[in-house]
């Protein structure tokens, strides 16, 4: 059996068995495998599918394809959050140290972002000094030792995944439901987490454009987790608008630290409600005592001080987390007005781009981001404004015409319009 073979068995719509694809995905991490062949394998999964075995057994490959994270010798139960991305997201910052303080212990492995801002790692890195870099070894031990680490995937970690999104970003096979599932459950399962909940985006700054696509593409990474034995829920949630009232990456860490002192928004309402399905599954608890505990380890601060724990861990300035003043913007300000009264509709895709053409994220991989630059949004989708009333603001290092065309896009103002629902589905895996 070789490359080729498999690759020809896929193009033909057969089932692959778990010796083909754990030979092609062997291939893929010695590099026996070229770039076009891979094309060809992602090609063919593109245009003929998998069922759900193949997509198990392509993730377990991927996971078992480099080094994987080791389990602490400690007791508890450990949780991760995946998401698939959009604008303004900073759950993660908020729910971690939520649940960190309620003694759910989080290992989360997350990325850096391409094209829409930044990633949640940029945004860490905003506290100066805060490295992301960590050793699976120094990431358990912070794990058990703080109760949460926030890292991203060393070179060691999912060779196979990593060769396999390289060609997959250049070849027009991104959008394959089966390997977006294997790429993004083969990084969970390389790690160590009990709970895994998987917030899967869907609408104008998503990935997946429709509450039934995201739900398909949910379904098949909660089944793919629940055969690596893990205990899985994920929750398919509105991207049509950005989440929070920040975009860009110290806009945003001042903004999840504002929902750790209590202040009450969108971004707060899903940080909490992902944080009360971690929670119930990890410490086996209702979902009305774990929304109990949740709100009062914001109101108590002692998830604030849980994130101070885990910045000055990572070498960050905890300071930040008690005086957000900080993590500076940048001081260019350009305003965007309604043009009319009415309801205003703001949209995350335009809002993200501008971001990106600011600097505040990534045209390509290894480009730098400037933290500083953000837009903050004045008005939500929904709200009620007269023409005249300040929209967003767009905090700019240098003046860029085509961000701001971007920004003034984004938003609409017409007779009526309301938010779409912020939690569409939320998929229960088996107990």
């Amino acid at each position: 059996m070789t490359v080729y073979d498999v690759i020809d068995r896929k193009k033909r719509n057969n089932a692959l068995s778990a010796e083909e694809i754990g030979m092609f995905v062997r291939a893929v991490a010695s590099g026996e495998a070229s770039d076009a062949q891979i094309a060809a394998f992602c090609m063919a999964t593109l245009l003929n599918g998998m069922t759900d075995e193949e997509c198990f057994l392509l993730t377990d490959a991927m996971a078992k394809s480099g080094k994987q994270v080791p389990r602490p010798a400690a007791a508890g139960v450990f949780a991760d959050k995946h998401s698939t991305g959009g604008v303004s997201d900073s759950t993660t910052l908020v729910l971690v140290p939520v649940l960190a303080s309620l003694g759910v212990k989080c290992a989360k492995y997350s990325g850096r972002g391409l094209g829409h801002t930044g990633g949640t790692l940029d945004k860490l890195e905003s506290f100066p000094g805060l490295t992301c870099a960590l050793s699976p070894e120094r990431f358990a031990e912070q794990v058990n030792r703080v109760g949460a680490a926030v890292a991203g995937q060393t070179e060691e970690t999912v060779p196979a995944d990593k060769r396999m999104y390289a060609v997959r970003d250049v070849t027009a096979t991104v959008d394959s439901i089966p390997l977006i599932a294997s790429s993004v459950m083969s990084k969970k399962l390389a790690s160590f987490a009990d709970v895994i909940l998987l917030d899967v985006k869907c609408g104008n700054g998503a990935f997946m454009q429709t509450p039934a696509e995201a739900e398909k593409l949910a379904r098949l990474m909660v089944s793919i987790g629940e055969a690596a034995g893990r205990k899985m829920c994920a929750a398919v949630t509105d991207m049509d608008s950005p989440l929070g009232d920040a975009v860009g990456c110290n806009a945003e860490v001042r903004e999840a630290i504002a929902v750790l002192k209590g202040k009450q928004n969108r971004l707060a309402e899903l940080s909490l409600f992902l944080a009360e399905q971690i929670a119930r599954k990890a410490l086996g608890i209702s979902e009305e005592e774990a929304r109990v505990r949740c709100e009062r380890a914001i109101g108590s601060g002692s998830a604030l001080s849980k994130l101070e724990e885990i910045v000055a861990a990572q070498g960050g300035d905890a300071r930040c987390v008690r005086d957000e003043t900080r993590l500076p913007l940048a001081s260019g300000v350009y305003t965007v007005r309604a043009a009319a009264d009415g309801y205003v509709r703001a949209a995350a895709l335009p809002l993200g781009k501008a971001c990106v053409e600011l600097g505040g994220g990534r045209r390509r991989e290894g480009d730098a981001v400037d933290h500083t630059v953000g837009i903050l949004l004045r008005r939500r989708t929904g709200d009620a404004v007269r023409a005249g009333d300040v929209l967003a603001e767009v905090r700019y290092a240098s003046p860029s015409e085509a961000a701001f065309a971007l920004a003034e896009s984004a938003f609409s103002v017409g007779a009526d319009c309301e938010p779409h629902p912020l939690v569409y589905t939320m998929i229960e895996g088996k107990e």
